[in-house]
C-alpha cells in the first residue's frame, strides 16, 4: 500500500549475501560461512529464533577465525553476523577492519559486501547521510547483483524516510531524484522485478497511481525475491486499484476494471481485492 516499506531491521537484511569459497577455507571460516548460510535460509522461512542461533554460531566461529587468521574476508563475515544480530557498533568496526586489511584479487564482490554492511551499520547508528552516500556509491559501481539489489532496497527506504519529513517542495525534489535513480536501475536491468517494485513504491508517493499500478503488475509478472515483498506488492496493487476505481470516469473505470480482472484471474486471486494468500 502507499508508503509501505520492506522491514529495515538488521535481522531481516535478506538481500546481503556471501559468496562461499568452501574448499580453500580454514575450518573456522568454513563453519562460520555454513552457519551464516543456514541463518539466511531460516530467516527467509521466518524461523527467527533458529536464524538468530545460527547467526550466533557464525559470529562465534568467525571470531575464532579473526583471532587465529585475521583477514578481510573473516572480518567481513563477522560483520555480517553482527548486522543480523543488531550489534551495530561491533559490525561497524568489523567492516572497517575488513576494508583496512584489503581483499584479494578477484574478491571485489567481497569488498562490495563489506561496504554494504558498513552502510547498514551507519544507517542503524543514525549516520544517515553517510549511509546514503555508501548505498549510492554501490549502485553506481558494483557489478555484484545481490549487493546492487540490497543497496537499492536500503537507498530507497532511506530516501523515502527522508522525504516524508520534508516540506512539499523539498519532498517533491527528493522523490524526483529517487525516481530518476530507480529509472536508471530499471533501464539497466529491465527484467528485474524488484526494481519495478521499487518504482511502484516511489510513484505511489509521487501520486502517479496509474504508473504505480502498472509497475506493480510488471513486478509481479517478472517475479520478486521473497514472499514478503510479493505480498507487499500485491497490497500496493490493491491500493492503486481502489484509488483508480474511485477516481476514473465511468467508461475508463469499466475498461480498467476489466483489465484488472484479467490479471487477478491469471494470478488466482479470490476477487479483485483479495490475493490468493490472504485470509478471509
Amino acid at each position: 500500500m502507499a508508503g509501505s516499506r520492506t522491514g529495515r531491521s538488521g535481522r531481516s537484511v535478506a538481500l546481503i549475501f556471501v559468496l562461499f569459497l568452501g574448499a580453500a577455507c580454514a575450518s573456522h571460516l568454513r563453519q562460520a560461512k555454513a552457519a551464516y548460510a543456514e541463518g539466511q535460509e531460516l530467516a527467509r522461512r521466518y524461523q527467527t529464533e533458529q536464524a538468530l542461533a545460527a547467526y550466533k554460531r557464525s559470529l562465534s566461529e568467525s571470531g575464532l577465525e579473526v583471532r587465529a587468521h585475521p583477514s578481510a574476508q573473516a572480518f567481513m563475515l563477522k560483520g555480517l553476523a553482527e548486522v543480523n544480530l543488531a550489534l551495530w557498533p561491533d559490525a561497524e568496526q568489523s567492516f572497517l577492519k575488513a576494508s583496512g586489511l584489503g581483499f584479494e584479487p578477484g574478491e571485489a564482490w567481497a569488498a562490495d559486501v563489506s561496504v554494504l554492511g558498513l552502510a547498514v551499520s551507519f544507517d542503524e547508528l543514525n549516520l544517515k547521510e553517510a549511509a546514503l552516500r555508501a548505498y549510492e556509491n554501490l549502485l553506481g559501481r558494483s557489478s555484484f547483483k545481490p549487493v546492487r539489489l540490497a543497496a537499492a532496497q536500503k537507498y530507497s527506504d532511506l530516501s523515502l524516510e527522508r522525504a516524508l519529513g520534508l516540506g512539499d517542495k523539498e519532498r517533491d525534489r527528493v522523490l524526483a531524484d529517487l525516481a530518476r535513480t530507480v529509472d536508471r536501475l530499471v533501464a539497466g536491468d529491465f527484467a528485474c522485478g524488484y526494481y519495478h517494485y521499487m518504482s511502484s513504491q516511489v510513484e505511489s508517493h509521487r501520486g502517479a497511481l496509474r504508473r504505480s499500478y502498472e509497475e506493480a503488475v510488471t513486478a509481479r509478472e517478472l517475479g520478486l525475491p521473497s514472499e514478503k515483498i510479493l505480498r507487499d506488492n500485491d497490497n500496493q496493487i490493491v491500493f492503486c486499484r481502489d484509488a483508480l476505481v474511485a477516481a476514473l470516469p465511468a467508461p475508463e473505470r469499466e475498461a480498467f476494471s476489466a483489465v484488472h480482472a484479467s490479471w487477478t484471474k491469471k494470478w488466482g486471486w479470490k476477487d479483485a481485492r483479495t490475493p490468493g494468500w490472504k485470509q478471509e
